[in-house]
């Protein structure tokens, strides 16, 4: 596997929103979901708002594989679960990045189902 490069790491920290299209077992993608996504210490990270009964995470998390898009960057990638402490560092970065939001939208990121489908996107 690879890294971020950082300035795919500030692109992606910058960026509102984020897509990610999962890939079928025979490496088709799937349609694109529009998602917010966060950088923590050179590393991203996205959450399903309704939690891993979501389509586009059953999907991730069952072929580990899908296409990431934000802005100009496009790159295959894999996920990985987050342990309890560097999910509290990705609420706090989604709290930090989507102050702006309306709590009505923002609220269901930092709390409820979506804690438990926290993932690390890693690229390929």
């Amino acid at each position: 596997m690879s890294e971020w490069s950082p300035e795919e790491v500030q692109a992606i920290g910058a960026i509102e929103e984020v897509g990610v299209a999962p890939l079928a077992g025979d490496g088709t993608p799937l349609a694109s979901v529009t998602i917010w996504a966060v950088t923590v210490g050179g590393e991203v990270f996205v959450r399903s708002v309704h939690g891993t009964g979501a389509g586009w995470y059953r999907h991730v998390t069952e072929t580990g594989r899908a296409v990431f898009s934000a802005g100009e960057i496009s790159r295959e990638v894999t996920f990985e679960p987050v342990n309890e402490v560097k999910n509290q560092a990705v609420t706090d970065a989604y709290n930090a990045k989507y102050a702006a939001q309306p709590d009505a939208f923002r609220q269901p990121m930092v709390e409820g189902v979506s804690l438990g489908a926290t993932l690390k996107v890693v690229p390929v």
